[in-house]
């Protein structure tokens, strides 16, 4: 595809967005929709009708589906080789697949070469943002924003902080912590579309002083945000308690050290107490749910009610390596799946929500991304609906863009990967050169 980026360019065919709106079931929907893209890769207008003054400018048509770039809350850069290791619940797969796999990032070329990997398959899936765990290693960090440098996602990442309950080789002393982690904040300051995150892998990882210390990092500038694990498995949560005998919960350990607030994103929050959803409410901090890590590792099945009745934000993770898969329709299906083990049917509008705005939400750049609306960064992808043949059919028969939604979470499997095209700034990142139509 060639783009003349002196001058807006069209793309259209079937679209569809979220709203960034009160209710997670707004959206739009065109059989026949306009996307206009201007030269400063924003979204100028988004509609059924292309605007007059568009209307002389290079027009792409698609068949295939136009709709918002992914957001993957909650995804780990370094365990996708570690990815579908077997027979081992959370704390012991740690140990045994995850911790020495992170002691080779201290490489800078071996952690180059896995983050362009990492990246590039985001895209391949329709990823444009993602919320992504290093390791310990400022070069690890470094090797995921120089090979991004080219490839275009929106970001957020941090050098991750553990000081205890790991290898030596992966243990940070707190005074080397804070000089690689406050240089790495600023150097961060001078990348386009890249947020810094202060990271402390999970309470287990971390002594009071390095907890204390990332709670007034993140009190002392309003630009970070915090990334965490809470209340994975019940192991876990015992394991955290004798830890930290005086907090009354999980919850608690990391309100007690400043780490509970609006810019806090918590994955997973399975085995939560009645206490600890009210005070997350009252936090503003987001939920970052990893279905097909919690389904593989066996830890346990989200209350997908317990936030939504609360009116908390939600995201979507996909968790690599714990999780076994970066496509968002996988992660969707299978958070539908756990919510219908808990009784409960969730809508496939809230699902896309959740992989969209409320991924931006989580973030705090929904103003920015998660959906198609003028303003935006078109980040966008394509996707295909019509090379599998009862794919196809299940599309054209479905009655409401619900239904047409939620046969897509079904019918994109890993294997045949129906993304074909991925944006980001309004630049075409990747496609597939055999099913595009660019």
């Amino acid at each position: 595809m060639v783009l003349d980026k002196k001058e807006p360019f069209v793309v259209q065919g079937r679209l569809f967005t979220p709203l960034d709106q009160r209710e997670v079931d707004e959206h739009l929907y065109y059989d026949d929709g306009f996307l206009v893209v201007g030269v400063d890769g924003r979204i100028l207008s988004v509609g059924p009708k292309l605007p007059e003054e568009y209307a002389q400018n290079q027009v792409h048509r698609t068949r295939h589906l136009i709709a918002p770039g992914f957001v993957d809350a909650h995804v780990h850069y370094p365990q996708l080789p570690v990815m579908a290791s077997y027979g081992t619940s959370l704390l012991e797969w740690l140990d045994r697949y995850t911790f020495p796999e992170e002691t080779r990032y201290g490489d800078r070329s071996y952690a180059g070469s896995r983050a362009t990997k990492f990246l590039k398959l985001s895209l391949e899936r329709g990823v444009t943002s993602a919320a992504i765990f290093s390791t310990i290693h400022d070069v690890a960090l470094e090797a995921l924003q120089a090979s991004n440098h080219d490839l275009g996602l929106n970001l957020v990442s941090g050098i991750t902080g553990m000081d205890r309950g790991a290898p030596d080789s992966l243990s940070v002393d707190i005074v080397a912590f804070k000089d690689i982690n406050e240089k790495a904040i600023e150097t961060s300051r001078g990348l386009e579309r890249f947020s810094y995150a202060i990271t402390p892998r999970f309470a287990l990882s971390c002594s009071e002083e390095m907890l204390d210390y990332c709670g007034q990092l993140l009190e002392s500038d309003q630009s970070l945000l915090m990334q965490t694990h809470i209340n994975e498995t019940e192991d876990e949560i015992l394991a955290t308690s004798a830890l930290f005998p005086r907090a009354s919960d999980y919850l608690d350990v990391y309100a007690s050290f400043g780490l509970l607030g609006s810019r806090s994103l918590f994955a997973h929050g399975i085995h939560n107490t009645e206490t600890e959803y009210d005070r997350w409410a009252e936090s503003g901090a987001s939920v970052i749910h990893c279905p097909t890590s919690n389904t593989f590792l066996g830890s346990g099945l989200f209350d997908a009610d317990g936030y939504v009745s609360r009116g908390i934000n939600v995201g979507l993770g996909s968790d690599v390596g714990g999780g076994f898969s970066l496509n968002p329709f996988v992660t969707m299906a299978e958070a539908y799946k756990v919510a219908k083990l808990r009784g409960k049917v969730l809508d496939p509008l809230r699902l896309m929500y959740w992989h969209t705005l409320g991924g931006a939400k989580a973030i705090h750049q929904h103003d920015s991304i998660g959906s198609l609306e003028p303003g935006k960064y078109a980040d966008f992808c394509l996707i295909d609906i019509t090379s599998d043949e009862v794919g196809s059919e299940l599309w054209e028969r479905a009655a409401t863009v619900r239904e047409k939604l939620f046969s897509l979470m079904f019918f994109m499997p890993d294997s045949k990967n129906r993304v074909v095209a991925t944006f980001t700034d309004g630049a075409l990142r990747w496609q597939d050169e055999i099913q595009s139509d660019l």
